[in-house]
């Protein structure tokens, strides 16, 4: 389930309740679309809701940052590379996961495997190129956590 769409049932949420119950993130998105403004009535909010929630839950990154996406993709600790872990992603989308892996490892929440001798342990990616292994460090989880993206 997408981390927006925790702790509260869309059934419950009318246009008296929404700024309440529903997430900053969500209550912004959707004022827009209630009155005076728009037209929205509880059925329409309710209906609009369920399918971001759907969409949500299909493609879990929808609303993250690069940071957070890697995070999540990695939040199992075991190393991979970012081909690995978005074999989908086209290639401009993976050079700015590269990035922002390199900040993460700044951040103390990634590393990139070395063998006893300090080289890089490389394999071949997607493309058939030698790319990088990340180890994902425990300080990942307790990002996740403190943004309320893990369970």
């Amino acid at each position: 389930m997408s981390y927006r769409f925790y702790g509260f049932n869309i059934e419950d949420v009318t246009l008296e309740n929404y700024a309440e119950i529903l997430p900053k993130s969500l209550a912004y998105q959707i004022q827009m679309f209630l009155p005076p403004e728009g037209s929205f009535a509880t059925p329409d909010l309710q209906r609009y809701l369920e399918i971001l929630k759907n969409y949500e839950e299909e493609d879990e990154g929808s609303s993250m940052t690069l940071a957070n996406r890697l995070r999540v993709a990695f939040r199992d600790l075991k190393p991979d590379t970012i081909c690995g872990k978005f074999p989908q992603a086209e290639l401009p989308l993976k050079r700015r996961l590269r990035c922002v892996a390199e900040y993460l490892i700044r951040s103390n929440e990634f590393r990139k495997l070395r063998d006893e001798n300090g080289k890089l342990i490389k394999r071949k990616g997607v493309l058939g190129k030698m790319v990088v292994i990340y180890q994902p460090e425990p300080k990942l989880l307790e990002s996740l956590r403190r943004q309320d993206l893990m369970q």
